[in-house]
C-alpha cells in the first residue's frame, strides 16, 4: 500500500504521515484491528527538542477508517482536551491525555483546529492506494 501527502501531512522521522502543530509533530499509522472490526490507530506525539508521547487508544467507527480520518479524530480529541484544561476550569475532556500533553493542547488549542480544520478541507491531503 502506498500513501500520497500534500500539505498540511508530511513524512515524519517515525516514516509515518504526520502533522506540524506549534513545536510538536503529530504521527499517526495503522495498529492492530479491534475485535469488533474497528481500526486501531498508533500515534506519536514528538515535542522538538524535549520527549514525545505514544499512545494506541484511538480507535475508528465500526467499518474502519482512514489515516487521514485517524489524523482528523486525534487533533479533535486534542482540541477538546484542551479546551477541557483551562486553568481553574478542568472540564470533563481534560484527562483524555496526561497533564503535560493537556497543558500543551490549551496552549495550541486554535493551531490544533486550524490544522484539523485544514485537513478536513483538503480532500487529497492524504490518499490511500491499495
Amino acid at each position: 500500500m502506498s500513501t500520497q501527502l500534500k500539505h498540511p501531512f508530511f513524512i515524519s522521522s517515525w516514516l509515518t504521515p504526520a502533522v506540524r502543530v506549534g513545536n510538536a509533530v503529530i504521527s499517526i499509522e495503522y495498529g492492530d484491528p479491534t475485535p469488533d472490526g474497528r481500526v486501531r490507530y498508533k500515534y506519536t506525539i514528538d515535542f522538538i527538542g524535549l520527549s514525545h508521547h505514544q499512545g494506541d487508544d484511538l480507535k475508528s467507527g465500526v467499518g474502519g477508517g482512514t489515516l487521514k480520518q485517524g489524523m482528523e479524530s486525534l487533533l479533535s480529541f486534542l482540541s477538546a482536551c484542551g479546551e477541557s484544561s483551562r486553568p481553574g476550569q478542568e472540564g470533563e475532556n481534560a484527562d483524555l491525555f496526561p497533564k503535560h500533553i493537556a497543558e500543551w493542547c490549551y496552549e495550541n488549542q486554535d493551531e490544533i483546529d486550524s490544522v484539523r480544520l485544514e485537513i478536513e478541507e483538503t480532500e487529497d491531503c492524504c490518499v490511500e492506494a491499495h
